[in-house]
């Protein structure tokens, strides 16, 4: 009976099993990568070297936006205004500069063909401040360039891509080159805040003006090195969605008083408990649709054996969630995350806080609502003196088309510059300027033409941020391979 029993089992194990086999057998004569649609346009090498010297000094200029608009300065905005007139005369001369506000840069490059819809690059200006200037290798607003890489706050999040983007404009208008298409070019001023006076104020201004477009392409995913250790291309991650961005309050009311005789424990103490159980526990894996799509394409290009496993989810979904919950940026793909960011107690080393604070920074994954967030938060918490507030609820992001023109086209423009790598669809984790253009086009991307690795990632909003000279070349040339052979996507 138990020899059967187990007899059985095998047969099953081996029917499973082959079924994986020839599905991924199957599934592998899928069309690779598209292959390059031209040779990568040749870019001088003095003109590299003084496309870095513009983001740096660029850089050096500290383009801060505050949550509270009217605490934010605007002179260093006007000065990198000026800088980018004096830098590219071509671009302000010949493109028209439509007026969207005192911080916000828009242009518009009128196509020959008025019968395609225009399409919108979109950059930002502001950066994050640098609380933590003394631990960096070099000053974050500095002018500095040093082996190979320009240096400081806000060189690769986002004014790396806007000057590459406004490089490749300059030297496409040099070139004699005029599009098929009409193109807009949209640098907001806030979108460290979530763009309201920004991306927001120019969705508004392209809806008033019946303008959709045929495409938008902002920041966003890289062409990322060793993003698995099986896979030994790189891979171009295109976001198709944004995970959304909730702000919640944590609040407790105790009795407060003096240090000396505390009630323990404090408002504070229940507070740092609660912030505990939140980070202490993943939430529920959830597969949304660009991550499935994400995980089919990888699969396609992998080595068999991982291929066995990326594309057979119906038997092998708990192992590959294992392997996707080991690295903090794969997990960020699969659950909605939710970190502790700021607390607040009492103004005085020897007072008891009567009332404590937290801030808890939520990315939800699409289809999650705040509501059940803050119920799933709440049952983590497990304390009825911890009261769980919903400040701040972004838009929910809407996923575009894998199989659009657009999208082809921009991965035809991968593979020609970075023909080694495998474009994929990809859900971005942070959030973009382009949430607020999804009302706009159907075919919403988010892509930053550079080549990083985990370490450079990690530098991003953190110390020593940089930008390679490298891939301001690969950058430029990315921008000028999309506009120089759009033709109908």
């Amino acid at each position: 009976m138990i020899l059967s029993v187990f007899g059985l089992l095998g047969s099953v194990v081996l029917g499973l099993s082959a079924i994986a086999v020839i599905r991924t057998l199957a599934l592998r004569k899928t069309p690779g990568k598209p292959g390059p649609s031209q040779d990568p346009p040749v870019i001088a090498d003095e003109i590299v070297q003084e496309a870095a010297l513009h983001l740096a000094q660029a850089v050096a200029l500290r383009t801060i936006a505050h949550e509270r608009m009217d605490e934010t300065d605007s002179a260093p905005f006007h000065v990198l205004h000026a800088l980018l007139r004096k830098f590219y005369p071509r671009m302000h001369g010949r493109l028209e500069i439509i007026d969207a506000g005192p911080r916000n840069l828009l242009f518009r490059w009128k196509g020959a063909d008025e019968s395609l819809l225009p399409a919108l690059l979109a950059a930002h200006q502001d950066v994050v401040p640098a609380s933590d200037a003394d631990q960096w290798t070099f000053p974050p607003f500095s002018s500095t360039i040093e082996s190979g890489y320009v240096w400081g706050r806000g060189s690769f999040d986002a004014k790396g891509q806007l000057i590459a983007i406004c490089e490749a404009v300059e030297q496409l208008l040099a070139a004699g080159f005029s599009p098929e298409r009409t193109w807009y070019i949209a640098f907001g001023c806030d979108e460290e805040i979530r763009g309201s006076a920004g991306a927001a104020r120019m969705a508004s201004l392209f809806t008033a003006m019946g303008i959709r477009f045929s495409f938008v392409l902002d920041e966003g995913g890289v062409v990322a090195q060793r993003f698995l250790s099986a896979l030994d291309r790189p891979i171009a991650v295109v976001g198709i969605a944004e995970k959304g961005d909730v702000q919640l309050t944590l609040s407790c009311t105790k009795a407060g008083g003096h240090s000396s005789s505390p009630e323990n424990p404090t408002a504070l103490a229940l507070i740092g408990k609660a912030a505990w159980r939140i980070e202490s526990r993943h939430t529920v894996v959830r597969l949304t649709v660009p991550v499935r799509h994400m995980i089919r394409t990888l699969g396609v290009h992998a080595p068999f054996p991982l291929a066995l496993v990326l594309l057979n989810l119906w038997l092998t979904k708990p192992i590959v969630m294992r392997i996707f919950s080991k690295n903090p940026a794969m997990n960020a793909l699969i659950r909605s995350t939710c970190t502790v960011t700021m607390a607040k107690g009492s103004e005085a080393p020897n007072v008891v806080p009567t009332v404590a604070t937290a801030t808890v920074n939520v990315r939800i994954l699409p289809g999650v609502s705040a509501e059940q967030m803050v119920a799933r938060i709440g049952r983590r918490i497990a304390d009825k003196r911890i009261v769980v507030k919903i400040e701040e609820d972004s838009r929910r992001s809407v996923a575009s088309p894998i199989d659009s023109a657009p999208f082809a086209h921009i991965c035809r423009a991968i593979a020609t510059i970075f023909p080694s790598s495998i474009p994929t669809p990809y859900l971005m984790t942070g959030g973009t300027d382009a949430l607020w253009y999804e009302q706009l086009s159907d075919c919403v991307y988010r892509f930053t033409p550079a080549m990083m690795d985990s370490g450079e990632l990690k530098r991003m909003h953190n110390r020593d941020e940089r930008f390679a000279i490298a891939n301001m070349e690969k950058a430029m040339q990315f921008y000028m391979a999309l506009i120089m052979t759009d033709r109908s996507a």
